[in-house]
Parts: structure tokens; C-alpha cells; sequence
């Protein structure tokens, strides 16, 4: 496990501190962020990077963000990450592009609770990639919230305090230019107000897209109270509904001498999903042409190139990698005649 900790400078001399853990060999094909909530104790001694321990569960890329209002005083523990916004957010995406080219990574989970669950959603709506925002108890509107009061608005007329834009008006840029997104987000069942007055009104704005999931625990907890296991268990349902969307047809080109196991046909497509079930399809479809371009594992031979959008497979993070719809893959046979 590599640990890395840096910080971003905004021009007002505000601070943005980060933790970046990586494992050796990560096994997750995802980069995953973590945006805090109200941090009462540790406002006083900050950075403040939550859930770090559990994250080593994951065995994934993992970025933590402390909101910066901690080093500016330790009267606030809950900043909605808004202040310096104008700089520190296209800093966070800057790092985030560069972490997911470094590590080959497919994309980003988000994830926050409370007013971390705020700026997560923020986070990814306005990154432009594809991303899993994976919240709890997110806010709506941070200025209705009676924290408000303490929290933030003493604050307010500070130079680049952003204003908070309710999390319904974020919502008209969600999946802008193609970006996959989705929104998986959990209650505790004794958090009624959060439930009601908040995640209610986000899960209006989506109104029936089923890019959107909220879920109620039945844990008999509050606010902000989720258990691991019940974390965990919710994550990955939330992954396997995100890559379920992504799943489309898959594009395959042949090179010439191939296609002759083909009859001829080099341009076809087949059902999405991880690499190996688009592989699978591929054999099934044309058992001809499998015995001369995958070994019994499944994978290519060593004298094919296969390629999904430009890339070789064997470079890719993870054999298990999720192919999106409109992926392109072309299989070429480095030897004469296939």
C-alpha cells in the first residue's frame, strides 16, 4: 500500500488537503473518493479522512478529501466543501483524470455522507465522467439545514465562498455529454427529516429515471449511522446496477486473414458486459474462429493483438474490466494467413 499526502492552494490562501492510498495491486477497476460529513472532534485537528480504515477493504485506488473550511477555523465542522470552490474543484478533477490514466482505472465512485453526500453528487456531476455517486443521507439544500446558521453562514462573505446550489438544480447537468451517472443513495430508517426534507426531493427530480436508486435501511439507526456490513452490501449492489447500465453491444472488427473463420464477415457486434463474457459471446458465435484466437482459458494467443478502443487488452487494469455500449474492439492476427 502506497500513501500520499498533498494539498491544493487557492490564490486566497485557503488549503484543500488529500490522501491518496493505493495498494499494491489493486484489484477494484475503480477510483474511489471520499467527501466527510460533519466532523465535530477531528474538526479540531484536521485533515479529516473519513472512512480510511474501512477503505482498505475495498483493495481499490482511493482519494480522500478534507473540506477545507477546517484549516480556515475550527468553528465550522461541516463546510459542504464550498469554500474555494472556484479553484479546488477542477484541482479535485485534475487529480482525478491523472489517478484514473495512472493506475487504469474505468471510473469513479463518489462517495459522502450527509453534507459529504452534498459534495460528492456535486463532484460528479460536474467532473463530466462517468461516475457512481454512492451517498448517505445526502442534502438537498444546505441553506433550509439548522446548521446552516453555525456552519457555514458566518463564513459566507468570505472571498470565493460559493453559494450552495440545491442538489435539484445540479441535477439538469446530470449524464451531460454522454457521461455515464448514477445515484445510489442510503437512509437510515430513524432518519426521517434527511428523508423527507432532502433525499425526497432529489429522488422527484429524477422522476422514475432508473439511473437513480434510494434505499431505507431497516437498521433502527439515525442520522448518519450505517453499519459496514450494511455499507459494503449496498456498495455493491449499487456497482453491479452501475455496470448492468453500461452494458450494451459491443462493436468487433477482424482483421482480413481472420475473417475467413468468419465467412468473410469482419465487422460484427455482440451482447456487452466484463471482457471475458464479450469474449465468451465471440466463441460462442464463431467456435472457427475461437480456436485460432483464444486459448483454452479464453484469453487471446500470443500471436493475436485484440484491442478495446485503441487499447491492448493486456494492458488493461483488470481482465474483469466492464466493456460500456459503443465499445470498439478489433482482433488482429500477427501472423500471416491468422
Amino acid at each position: 500500500m502506497s500513501s500520499e499526502q498533498g494539498r491544493f492552494r487557492h490564490s486566497e490562501g485557503y488549503r484543500l488537503d488529500y490522501l491518496v492510498d493505493v495498494p499494491d495491486r489493486p484489484a477494484s477497476p475503480y477510483l474511489h473518493v471520499f467527501c466527510h460529513g460533519l466532523s465535530r472532534i477531528e474538526s479540531q485537528v484536521p485533515p479529516v479522512f473519513a472512512r480510511r480504515a474501512w477503505a482498505r477493504t475495498l483493495d481499490a485506488a482511493c482519494l480522500f478529501l478534507s473540506d477545507p473550511i477546517h484549516r480556515l477555523t475550527p468553528a465550522s465542522a461541516c463546510g459542504w466543501y464550498l469554500l474555494g470552490e472556484d479553484e479546488f474543484l477542477p484541482q479535485v478533477h485534475a487529480l482525478q483524470a491523472e489517478l484514473l490514466h495512472r493506475h487504469g482505472l474505468s471510473g469513479t465512485v463518489w462517495h459522502g455522507l450527509s453534507s459529504g453526500g452534498y459534495a460528492a453528487i456535486k463532484y460528479l456531476v460536474r467532473s463530466g465522467r462517468d461516475g457512481l455517486a454512492f451517498v448517505v443521507s445526502p442534502h438537498n439544500d444546505p441553506a433550509v439545514l439548522p446548521q446552516w446558521e453555525q456552519e457555514a453562514r458566518p463564513w459566507s462573505g468570505l472571498p470565493s465562498m460559493a453559494a450552495p446550489r440545491p442538489t435539484v438544480d445540479l441535477l439538469a447537468d446530470w449524464g451531460a455529454g454522454g457521461a455515464r451517472h448514477r445515484l445510489h443513495a442510503l437512509v437510515s430508517e430513524l432518519d426521517s427529516y434527511y428523508a423527507l426534507e432532502h433525499l425526497r426531493p432529489i429522488m422527484r427530480a429524477f422522476d422514475g429515471d432508473d439511473r437513480a436508486r434510494a434505499v431505507l435501511l431497516r437498521n433502527g439507526r439515525g442520522h448518519g449511522f450505517i453499519a459496514d456490513a450494511d455499507y459494503g452490501s449496498q456498495l455493491r449492489t449499487a456497482l453491479d446496477d452501475w455496470e448492468r447500465g453500461a452494458v450494451g453491444p459491443v462493436e468487433v472488427e477482424l482483421s482480413a486473414p481472420l475473417a475467413r473463420f468468419t465467412g468473410n464477415l469482419r465487422r460484427f457486434t455482440v451482447e456487452g458486459g466484463a471482457l471475458p463474457q464479450v469474449l465468451n459471446g465471440i466463441r460462442t458465435r464463431f467456435p472457427d474462429l475461437a480456436r485460432h484466437v483464444f486459448d483454452s482459458s479464453g484469453r487471446p494467443l500470443p500471436f493475436v493483438n485484440l484491442y478495446v478502443d485503441d487499447a491492448d487488452v493486456r494492458s488493461l487494469r483488470s481482465f474483469d474490466t466492464v466493456l460500456p455500449s459503443g465499445t470498439r474492439m478489433l482482433i488482429m492476427s500477427a501472423v500471416a494467413g491468422g
